[in-house]
């Protein structure tokens, strides 16, 4: 008799299925749902948003070396995901990373007391004020399932005018199937991640976080299915 894998999931105190063909496929709806794939442009500042995927910063990195904008902020203290495990700012170690890529120390501006996505909006707006960068357009890098949110806490939360500002949100250029590694973790944190996400996408209007978004039917169908599967959200 064949044994069905179990994997436990940490933090969450339940069992869930390994990785089958019919979990892969609901959770690539909520990645599809969540990743925005705006195309670029050029900007007047790439704001890196600290989290712990140092990808995100190679991301931010490279557009700036590839010339879509010619200032590099990033911004971050310590979240969820890096307290009690950095012990520097978010933004500290990915100017570091900028830095080994070439990225030249007097093109990266810092903000190191953001804790949230909100926070990062707000204080990246601040720190571009206080060094006399003036902002119409720019580009916000995270990680690929927080496009959808970063742009509806941006349009929530931007202290300037919207009228005026153009926002364009990317991430890391790679798959649903690439994105897990030792340091952002499994495919079951990743779906958490993203059960968090489309949780927060749907309930942070209410609280004055972010503005509304549709979630078609067919995310919602996903966001319960994995629920129902075992799967937790973060």
């Amino acid at each position: 008799m064949s044994v069905q894998p179990y994997f436990f999931f940490w933090g969450t105190g339940h069992h869930v299925k390994a990785m089958d063909d019919e979990t892969e496929k609901r959770a690539r709806v909520l990645w599809d749902y969540l990743c925005l794939q705006r195309p670029l442009e050029k900007c007047d500042v790439i704001i890196g948003l600290g989290c712990h995927d140092l990808r995100v910063a190679e991301r931010s990195a490279q557009l700036f070396l590839d010339g879509w904008a010619p200032y590099l902020l990033f911004t971050g203290y310590l979240g969820k995901q890096t307290t009690g495990v950095w012990t520097r700012p978010e933004a500290e170690v990915f100017r570091d990373v900028a830095l080994a890529m070439g990225v030249p120390e007097d093109r990266i501006l810092l903000e190191t007391a953001a804790t949230n996505t909100g926070e990062n909006i707000h204080f990246s707006y601040q720190t571009l004020r206080e060094n006399g960068i003036p902002v119409k357009r720019l580009i916000l890098v995270q990680q690929p399932f927080m496009e959808r949110r970063v742009e509806a806490t941006f349009l929530q939360q931007w202290p300037g005018p919207l009228e005026d500002t153009h926002c364009i949100i990317t991430s890391p250029l790679i798959d649903m199937s690439s994105y897990p590694n030792p340091a952002v973790g499994t495919m079951n944190q990743l779906i958490s991640n993203m059960l968090g996400a489309v949780e927060r996408i749907r309930d942070y209007p209410n609280k004055g976080f972010q503005v509304k978004q549709e979630i078609p039917t067919e995310a919602l169908k996903a966001y319960y299915w994995l629920l129902h599967a075992g799967f937790s959200p973060q």
